[in-house]
């Protein structure tokens, strides 16, 4: 599925110039235009060429068509070629996690709960809390789901350590003073990563399964099989809030507040909890070596 913002339109342009200049065809032409003119012979460019001569259609030999498209929701139409646009995420369902589609398309109803965590139900999760939408051409998106955002609470720091290529690739999230990695459970050719989260790092937390989103690329055929999806992904995401709620209790006191009202542990335990209590929880539930089939 393409970007409904994605438009097309064919362009003639110069293709003697140094400078390519393209112009809509849909645009009125200038009245001192020569190359579509009878008066091309005139043009400076034209006479520069070795090969010049005229031509029977009465236009420019060198005047070329081609067809473009661009961001309709841009601010600045960029045109770029039809061939190219199909290799962007214009082209294909990447395109619905795309910063200018997020803040132009209407708001999406809000996703499915398990136990109070919210989850979209047609993504795949795996056993360390992260979440992947596979598009129809391979590639796919991979972040965080609502309950590793609720433990580590308002995100202030955001670093990518991954550069492009197939390896798996890593985050290194600041919440609550102390630094988390975080890494999806198997290896991605990645050709990008959400770095507008530098900047607005409250994203990732705030909004998980949109903007908050971390890495896209494409994983290895069969990567992807051992995620929960569905009704078994539901029951397993109330198993997770069972035994967070089992691992707080085993806790000594005090060790800051764990519940919310309505038996929901608190957001931001990776504020309230001590140093060492954070980090055996994130072995226990986020590490990336965890099994890949996640407890039912």
């Amino acid at each position: 599925m393409i970007c409904p913002f994605l438009k097309e339109t064919q362009v003639k342009y110069c293709r003697s110039s140094s400078i390519r200049v393209l112009i809509p065809l849909a645009q009125p032409s200038p009245a001192e235009e020569r190359c579509s003119s009878e008066n091309y012979p005139l043009c400076p460019v034209f006479r520069t060429q070795p090969e010049a001569r005229a031509a029977s259609s009465g236009k420019c030999p060198f005047l070329d068509e081609s067809l473009m498209q661009y961001c309709g929701a841009a601010p600045v139409a960029k045109l770029v070629p039809y061939s190219e646009s199909l290799l962007s995420r214009c082209g294909n369902d990447g395109h619905r996690y795309c910063e200018l589609y997020l803040q132009m398309s209407h708001p999406l109803p809000p996703p499915e709960t398990a136990d109070g965590i919210p989850m979209p139900i047609e993504l795949g999760y795996s056993a360390n809390h992260m979440w992947v939408d596979a598009g129809a051409n391979g590639a796919c998106h991979v972040g965080i789901d609502a309950f590793l955002g609720r433990v580590l609470g308002r995100a202030q720091r955001i670093a990518f350590a991954s550069r492009k290529g197939r390896h798996r690739p890593t985050a290194v999230v600041t919440a609550g003073g102390l630094d988390h990695e975080i890494t999806p459970p198997f290896a991605l050719e990645l050709t990008d990563s959400n770095l507008y989260l530098r900047a607005n790092p409250e994203r990732l937390t705030g909004e998980p399964y949109t903007r908050g989103w971390l890495f896209a690329g494409v994983p290895e055929p069969g990567a992807l099989d051992g995620l929960l999806r569905g009704e078994r992904a539901r029951q397993w995401m109330e198993s997770e809030v069972r035994r967070i709620h089992e691992f707080l209790q085993r806790l000594p006191s005090p060790a800051g507040p764990r519940a919310a009202d309505g038996g929901m542990f608190s957001p931001g335990l990776a504020q309230s909890i001590e140093r060492d209590q954070m980090f055996a929880l994130c072995q226990e539930f986020f590490s990336p070596w965890r099994d890949q089939e996640p407890r039912p």
